[in-house]
């Protein structure tokens, strides 16, 4: 047998990681022996990738030395890739087994030594497979007796009672005596307290001895035992407060250690903070319980007692309040003086007689009552609160206590003895605080030091540089005038930011050079409004402030598909980058180191400043330059300088005069430019063609204006987005206008691009609406393919899926395609997979996209698209995400922007919702959707209707045509369920990719939910139905259900009616077909095909009936070349002559004759 591990020898690890990870994730979809014989062995397999699709993968080894022969996938790598990896981890598991099945299929008659050898091998392999499978039967029975043995000893059910039962109690938290103190609460000392239990039937409180078991028993649900008695409590053990002490216990206590051991296990503590927190949280709780208290009422805390279990601890309404005593003394000199109070029921205290819990919500507790602070009193107030009364407030400084600080002061507490304030008079300082900062730079450090000016006077800010005869110039004849303190400190930390104070001289010192630019370009040009900055000559010409104007002309040039752009640039921006500007804005980065005569502009740079002094410094007026570059940047600029550039039509869309208002640019447009802008924005009117004679089809009013919309922009050049709502004939609209660009040109083959499950859905739309266009459909197998792109100048349309152009995007790209249109958009949503990356490889005259859904949900979708229509439009994808997304520095606010990329897009997007257009609709747009069976269902098909057509045939000569009717039913019922999917003929397991036509409804069902549409799905078979049903769970679409078993029918339908989150209905046709109201829905899915039209009709009209104000899309979905195509051109031949609906596909089949029934039959 094989050797593995050699075989992934030749793997990188990087390689191997991925390999192994796909195939934990159970990626390997299938695998099979393709040939063996005495050499080598070759395997098949398909691998899911990451981003879901399937690779095809092959792998020839050598069975003697176990190496690579050969090996291949389809994916970007080809060879030596991690599908390849994922297949050898599960050949290693499952080979033995592969061996097994392959020797069920094997023709060894050809050699008979290679037969022989091949045996031997069938024979290792199936012993090892059977070895495999007994080992494997095995750990699963013993991985069943472990978990059933751990569930028997352990899961509630089988534990006897006592185990299983929660005790419960009373809980009081018991507050003991400081040692030495004799008092239970102390100021700022930690507070100990014990936990007592009241159990029910013992009188005597239990105390706990070991309060951290205790509770972490309770936090976790564990049994803990106590004085020889096991206890199993949890929080539901006690009563709501209870509850709510211990959860707060558990997250404050503390506990210490020492040698009396004991004594600490009985004992735990709280800071006063955390006996802060405590209270104050249980005091909530038990206000909120009672409703409230009268102002001045005590009440007892529930469960929390002082010193003994018969003094519980109180709480008063009533809040406590900070109280300060002024007095005012003229000697040895002027001097107000605080002294600090705190009032509990009306009773003055000390700061140092009370116990203050510093804590989020402040408190103290008093004759052990304890009493809240008001709220606006925080933990920082409690902290400097005895400190106040150190404080003497000298004459100079009475304005700012009374005019600034005694306003504030009363917020927070009580002012006694005002009257000392009476002695004097005050001056509040009125006018905006204005400053003058004096700054030296010598060596590389800047100095700094800042005055403050009242009234003309400065005053320093730092009191190192104060000097008495500046204090005393507060002091004035009509009164003592405030000083702005708060403000003054303000400013300077504004300003300061990042300096270092040096109290010897009084002065703030930087040397850091990204510090000084930073303080020289920011601080300077943020403060100058209040601060005047004197600056030396040797800093302050080192920085210049930007000037810059712009003057931008745009007018027509000579290629129609382009216009010419001309930029001046006035100062010292001129030769700037765009991209160096744009990091300035994204960094609020406020400078340009400008380079020396003859070099380039260049990012200040970073580290210490030279000795001497400081680089040439740019300062950016960034709330300035910012929307300019952003505009630059959107027109197609590169760089900053004087030039005339070609630039693109559709970037005129988002231009105007108003964009550039109060900014550095002058603007102009001439006027032959400006009337190409309107007509790109559709403000004017045009000369539009008629729609081709050979469209067999006639247009609706809106398809008319959307033939126009396109017409206008293929002639301009542009790309755009049909957005139409579902139903609404997009695929007409487009057909339409690629016949009329073939027929502009004289020549050209347009290429469709759409999910595989449509694009034989759009080739009969083609053959309806334009039988003369010749059409070929890019499928089958690779040789095949390249025989067809090969002639691709022959062909009038191609058509291909997105997953088949990944594969042959290296013939597309050299190719020149008249229109590309993208159908199904939300297959290139995300810019990065390889369907987006490929469709914008390819080139073409022309560029559109359908879609059914809103695109403008998602940004980054919409990026994506445009970058395939126009890429360029909307900048690099970095940019657009910082500009519309996560808004950058300077970026504007996100509404606004929004709003400006809606305008700039809505020339190139169409979109019309059917409530829109109701006027031009019939009630029901029926729509047919054409799919091919797949390579395995035509196999089975073509395989079944051979055999039935011979056995049919012997039995219409043995027994007659008209005895056979029920054989014919059921043989056609059969060729129908292949149709729908092989699992309901088999009766298999569906896997992905077996039907065609269920592929193509999840697709449809896809895009009708992203586009919000209420949709109703009829199947008579209900195995059908529960494919579906497993498919959408797995998706996560709400949906309903209903067939024969149902018993809630009408609740089931009124809920699907009233509820707009839920967006499909599986119906089946025989149990729902009739006598349902269904108006809460806009779309009908027939999934198969009924004998007689007036069963789907009358389905339909479950959806369509008085009550619908809306228009409604039936959706037929039709397999090519089978059964369900010829039973549609069999209603069309009798359309008109079944009057009733008939119920039994029997009452049909027995009018058919027997050459209808050959016809069915035939292959």
């Amino acid at each position: 047998m094989l050797n593995f591990r050699k075989l992934r020898r030749d793997f990188t690890a990087n390689i191997l990681q991925d390999g192994k990870e796909l195939f934990a994730q159970g990626a390997v979809v299938s695998a099979k022996i393709l040939s063996m014989n005495g050499e080598t062995v070759c395997i098949s397999a398909q691998i899911r990738g990451s981003y879901d699709n399937v690779y095809e993968c092959e792998i020839e080894v050598d069975r003697a030395e176990s190496d690579t022969v050969d090996s291949n996938c389809d994916c970007s790598y080809n060879y030596d890739c991690q599908h390849i990896v994922a297949l050898l981890f599960y050949l290693e598991q499952y080979f033995n087994e592969m061996v097994v099945t392959y020797s069920k299929e094997a023709d060894l008659s050809s050699n008979e030594e290679v037969s022989k050898e091949l045996q031997e091998t069938f024979v290792v392999a199936a012993t090892r497979e059977e070895e495999r499978r007994d080992r494997e039967h095995q750990k699963e029975i013993l991985r069943e007796y472990n978990h059933a043995a751990n569930v028997l000893s352990e899961n509630p059910f089988f534990l006897p009672l006592e185990y299983s039962e929660k005790d419960s109690a009373e809980l009081a938290v018991l507050f003991v005596p400081q040692k030495n103190e004799g008092e239970v609460f102390s100021p700022n000392q930690p507070i100990e307290f014990q936990l007592v239990l009241r159990l029910p039937g013992r009188s005597k409180p239990f105390y706990i001895s070991n309060i951290k078991t205790f509770l972490e028993g309770v936090l976790y649900q564990e049994p803990i035992v106590f004085s020889g008695r096991r206890f199993f409590f949890t929080l539901q053990s006690f009563s709501a407060s209870d509850r709510k002490l211990i959860d707060l216990l558990i997250r404050y206590a503390r506990y210490a250690t020492g040698s009396s051991e004991e004594k600490l296990l009985k004992s735990a503590f709280l800071t006063p903070a955390s006996l802060g927190m405590i209270l104050s949280k249980m005091f909530e709780h038990q206000m909120a319980e009672s409703g409230g208290s009268q102002l001045g009422e005590r009440e007892c805390f529930q469960g929390i007692f002082c010193g003994n279990l018969e003094e519980p601890l109180l709480w008063s309404v009533s809040p406590a309040k900070m109280k300060f005593h002024l007095d005012y003394f003229d000697t040895p000199y002027k001097a107000l003086l605080m002294k600090p109070l705190i009032v509990v029921d009306e009773e003055e205290l000390q700061p140092e007689q009370a116990v203050l819990l510093e804590s989020n919500y402040p408190g103290i507790i008093h004759k052990n009552v304890y009493h809240h602070f008001l709220p606006q009193i925080k933990r920082a107030h409690l902290r400097t609160f005895a400190g106040l009364r150190d404080i003497a407030i000298p004459e100079a400084l009475f304005g700012s206590f009374c005019e600034n600080a005694l306003p504030v002061f009363r917020n927070y507490a009580e002012l006694s003895n005002v009257e000392a304030l009476n002695v004097f008079s005050t001056l509040p300082y009125t006018e905006e605080l204005q400053g003058v900062c004096d700054i030296s730079y010598l060596d590389g450090e800047l100095e700094a030091r800042l005055f403050f000016l009242y009234d003309g006077q400065k005053v320093p800010a730092t009191s190192f540089s104060l000097q008495y005869q500046e204090v005393r110039t507060f002091v004035r004849p009509d009164g003592i005038l405030a000083r702005n303190l708060v403000e003054e400190r303000k400013i300077l930390e504004e300003v300061f930011s990042g300096f270092v104070y040096d109290e010897r001289d009084g002065a703030f010192h930087v040397k850091s050079e990204k510090k000084i630019v930073e303080f020289m370009t920011e601080t300077i040009p943020n403060n100058q409004h209040r601060i005047t900055f004197n600056c030396p000559e040797t800093l302050s010409d080192q920085f210049i402030y930007d000037e810059t104007v712009f003057d931008l002309t745009f007018r027509a040039g000579e290629d129609i598909n382009y216009y010419e752009a001309e930029l001046k640039v006035h100062g010292l921006l001129k030769g700037i980058s765009l991209d160096l500007l744009w990091d300035c804005v994204s960094a609020k980065k406020r400078f340009l180191e400008l380079p020396k005569k003859g070099g380039q502009l260049k990012k200040a740079r970073r580290g210490k400043a030279s000795a001497s002094k400081l680089p040439c410094i740019l300062v950016l007026d960034l709330e300035k330059i910012a929307p300019v570059i952003q505009i630059f940047n959107e027109i197609g600029f590169q760089v900053l300088d004087d030039f005339v550039e070609k630039c693109p039509l559709w970037s005129l869309s988002g231009i105007s005069p108003e964009s550039f208002k109060d900014l550095p640019v002058n603007f102009s447009m001439t006027e032959d430019l400006a009337e190409i802008q309107k007509q790109i924005r559709g403000e004017v009117d045009f000369e539009f063609q008629e729609v081709p004679s050979q469209i067999q089809a006639t247009l609706r009013g809106y398809q008319k204006e959307g033939v126009h919309w396109l017409e206008r922009l293929r002639k301009m050049h542009l790309n755009g987005i049909l957005a139409d709502d579902m139903g609404l004939g997009k695929t007409l609209q487009t057909i339409i206008a690629v016949t009329q660009s073939r027929l502009e040109k004289g020549g050209g083959c347009s290429l469709i691009i759409c999910p595989t499950s449509l694009v034989y859905n759009w080739k009969e739309e083609f053959r309806k609406f334009n039988p003369e266009f010749k059409t070929l459909v890019v499928d089958g197998i690779p040789s095949q393919r390249r025989k067809q792109l090969a002639s691709l100048e022959e062909y009038d349309v191609a058509i291909t899926s997105y997953n088949l152009l990944q594969k042959d995007i290296d013939i597309y790209k050299d190719f020149l395609f008249d229109y590309v249109v993208l159908d199904e958009a939300h297959h290139i949503k995300n810019r990065t997979t390889r369907n987006a990356k490929s469709v914008k490889m390819i080139r073409a005259c022309h560029r559109l996209i359908l879609t059914g859904t809103p695109i403008e949900n998602s940004l980054e979708e919409l990026w994506s698209l445009f970058d395939f229509l126009m890429p360029g439009l909307l900048s690099s994808y970095d940019r657009f995400v910082g500009k519309y997304i996560r808004i950058g520095n300077y970026m504007g606010n996100k509404a606004d922007n929004v709003e400006a990329l809606r305008r700039k897009v809505a020339p190139f997007i169409l979109r019309r919702m059917k409530e829109d257009v109701l006027e031009d609709l019939p009630p029901v747009s029926e729509i047919l959707y054409h799919c091919h069976l797949t390579e395995s269902q035509r196999e089975l098909y073509q395989s079944y209707a051979a055999s039935a057509r011979q056995e049919l045939s012997r039995l219409v000569k043995q027994e007659g045509f008209e005895r056979i009717h029920i054989h014919v039913l059921a043989t056609l019922t059969r060729l129908k369920q292949i149709c729908c999917h092989p699992a309901i003929f088999a009766k298999d397991t569906p896997e992905p990719g077996d039907s065609a036509k269920y592929d193509m409804l999840m697709d449809l069902l896809s895009s009708l939910v992203d586009s919000g549409h209420k949709t109703v799905v009829f199947s008579q078979y209900t195995k059908m139905l529960g494919i579906i049903r497993q498919d959408l769970e797995a998706k996560g679409i709400p949906f309903v259900y209903l067939d024969g078993s149902t018993k809630n029918r009408l609740e089931i339908v009124q809920q699907f009616n009233e509820d707009p989150g839920l967006l499909v209905f599986l119906v089946s046709l025989k149990a729902g077909g009739t006598g349902l109201n269904l108006v809460g829905a806009d779309t009908v899915i027939h999934y198969d095909m009924w004998w007689n039209p007036a069963v789907e009709n009358q389905a339909t009209d479950r959806v369509h009936r008085i009550g619908q104000s809306r228009s409604v899309s039936s959706y037929k979905l039709v397999t090519l070349n089978t059964i369900e195509e010829k039973i549609l051109s069999l209603q069309n031949r009798k359309k008109g002559l079944v009057k009733k609906v008939i119920d039994s596909d029997d009452e049909v089949v027995s009018k058919l004759t027997w050459e209808e029934v050959l016809e069915l039959l035939q292959i």
